[in-house]
């Protein structure tokens, strides 16, 4: 009864992610962090399915294989919400473990834009907390995942003072 009320309580602050189940995968856009005057929205281009669980956190549901690009505007803006390449973090998930032995199974890039109205401030995987990316302005960088499973953890605005173990 205590774990059921505590994992409970984890999930409606959005603190927690559901436990990772062989080939499911999913992306959590999380910008909690960013000023509140500007209403901000996120698109993953290609997600089949998304659900909020608290204000400014968005998680997608993604299938195996996927390629597409996460990006962050201005709620309600057309298109990019803006004329300019916004910075955008690709997420390819294949379909069989690729390029050696153990071999990676997912793939993150935030590449550098100019029209983004907030930056990311980290992306990890929720199946290893202790492997984050920071990237710095203008910077492209990629974060891998040898696990068949899981979900990538995309912070924009800053990140939690602890994010702790996840599921």
């Amino acid at each position: 009864m205590f774990s059921s009320v505590f994992l409970t309580a984890l999930v409606a602050a959005g603190s927690a992610h559901a436990a990772v189940s062989q080939g499911s995968w999913g992306v959590r856009a999380d910008f909690s962090r960013c000023d509140s005057t500007t209403a901000l929205e996120v698109v993953l281009e290609g997600a089949t399915g998304q659900s909020s669980p608290s204000a400014n956190i968005t998680d997608f549901d993604i299938a195996s294989p996927f390629d597409g690009r996460l990006i962050i505007k201005v709620a309600g803006a057309v298109g990019y919400g803006s004329p300019y390449p916004p910075q955008q973090v690709g997420v390819e998930i294949f379909a069989e473990a690729t390029g050696g032995d153990p071999g990676v199974w997912g793939n993150a890039t935030v590449t550098p834009g100019t029209g983004q109205p907030v930056s990311v401030a980290q992306i990890s995987w929720n199946t290893r907390n202790d492997i984050t990316v920071e990237p710095a302005e203008n910077e492209e960088v990629s974060l891998e995942t040898i696990f068949d499973g899981g979900s990538l953890v995309v912070y924009y605005c800053g990140v939690p003072e602890t994010t702790g173990p996840s599921a």
